[in-house]
């Protein structure tokens, strides 16, 4: 049985929020983190410092108006490498559908990215993170799964690995925001 939600999270909801939020909450990893995660959602999503790229490099531009799934993960993770695979399927299933899955390796061991997504044969775009975007994003284990919207707003942030697909549906059936509004 889950916890009760924080009232602001219920706020949230009443307000709206809908499915997508309540999918955010409830697939998120763990209880102690929830609140500093949720602080983040709903607002622009923080600066994302990516270096060395393998498999392509993506450009702010290039997230414009698409949904992003941001993957932090770690070389030495058992977890992470597990989930390669699956965001492998992930990123090719749903990029027709205005759908960018991309890697943020960080937690230490960040010179074995290459060597390993070789191996591990990651197709999709995956680079070195920052330090200072782990703390900007509040990255507090690996994998972390956010997810930022068309609009740029995070909408999800320390999801399990199986949550990630169902929340890509909700999100998909948001209306698109035409500019200026």
């Amino acid at each position: 049985m889950r916890a009760l939600l924080p009232l602001a999270c219920l706020s949230l909801l009443a307000a709206g929020g809908g499915a997508v939020d309540r999918l955010a909450r409830e697939g998120h990893w763990l209880e102690k983190a929830w609140d500093e995660h949720h602080a983040l959602l709903n607002k622009p999503a923080p600066k994302l410092e990516l270096s060395g790229w393998i498999n392509g490099e993506v450009k702010g531009d290039q997230m414009k108006g698409k949904i992003v799934v941001v993957d932090f993960w770690a070389t030495w993770c058992g977890p992470c490498r597990r989930s390669i695979p699956h965001n492998n399927e992930m990123a090719k299933a749903y990029a027709s559908r205005g759908v960018l899955v991309v890697g943020a390796c960080g937690g230490g061991q960040e010179d074995q990215m290459g060597a390993l997504a070789s191996s591990l044969r990651i197709e999709y775009p995956t680079a070195k993170v920052s330090a200072a975007t782990t703390k900007a994003w509040s990255v507090q284990w690996w994998p972390t799964y956010a997810v930022i919207d068309r609009q740029g707003k995070l909408r999800a942030l320390g999801l399990r690995p199986d949550a990630v697909e169902p929340l890509l549906e909700e999100l998909l059936k948001e209306p698109l925001m035409k500019a200026g509004t």
